[in-house]
């Protein structure tokens, strides 16, 4: 069955292509890819936003597009069954933009 959810975005670790109080659309990925950007729900840090940097085996490496996010080796790999969707659109005050 096709997914689709719309999700607030908080906190500022996606700025400039996200920014605190956009909304992103998601849908189930069809695969999953590095440089794409996906909701995953992390074990210790909760529900969060983050670009997906690399794939090895099971385990997927995260990082956001701020300086100001947490750093990759904080927030670990999780596994791939962690990814609740891949963000596929934004919304700003200024319009819809495809991911």
């Amino acid at each position: 069955p096709f997914m689709l959810r719309i999700i607030r975005v908080s906190g500022l670790s996606m700025t400039p292509t996200l920014n605190d109080g956009d909304y992103i659309i998601i849908t189930k990925p069809r695969s999953i890819k590095p440089g794409f950007i996906y909701v995953l729900k992390h074990d210790r840090l909760g529900r969060m936003v983050k670009r997906l940097s690399k794939i090895e085996s099971e385990h997927c490496y995260w990082a956001g597009d701020s300086v100001e996010s947490t750093a990759s080796d904080k927030i670990g790999s999780t596994p791939k069954s962690s990814i609740i969707g891949q963000a596929r659109w934004v919304i700003k005050p200024t319009g819809m933009k495809r991911l």
